[in-house]
């Protein structure tokens, strides 16, 4: 003989249900942050490649296409690495300036963390061509 169910029996499952919900949107939540740190903290290289590889599936190029495209990206990659090399003495400048401001209110862990920032920073900025007073 079938024995009709109780509130308490479906509360249970209930409970159970809203627990599976919670666990499974916490771990969502909290893989979805460490993908997101993760591609904060990529190098520019990196970040291009994203943004290069979202723009190709956005477009939908066809192979010749996406060749013209890819090759006109590059060339005006190559001229802003060129420009920013030729203008390295001020942006040099700019950060001594901004270093200036902010240095003296950090602590020293968070000067620390500062220096490696910074760091990273300057290595990412092109270098100044030799003769480029163009």
């Amino acid at each position: 003989m079938h024995k009709p169910r109780g509130l308490g029996h479906w509360l249970g499952i209930g409970g159970v249900f809203a627990l599976g919900l919670g666990l499974g949107f916490a771990g969502a939540t909290y893989r979805a942050t460490h993908e997101m740190r993760a591609r904060d903290v990529a190098d520019f290289d990196a970040a291009h490649s994203r943004v290069e590889a979202e723009e190709m599936r956005l477009l939908d190029l066809d192979p010749g296409q996406r060749q013209v495209f890819l090759a006109a990206r590059e060339q005006a990659r190559q001229e802003m690495l060129r420009v920013l090399g030729r203008n390295r003495p001020e942006l040099d400048g700019i950060l001594r300036q901004s270093d200036r401001k902010i240095r003296p209110m950090l602590s020293p862990r968070q000067l620390a963390v500062y220096d490696r920032l910074e760091s990273s920073l300057r290595r990412s900025l092109p270098e100044r061509a030799a003769g480029a007073d163009d």
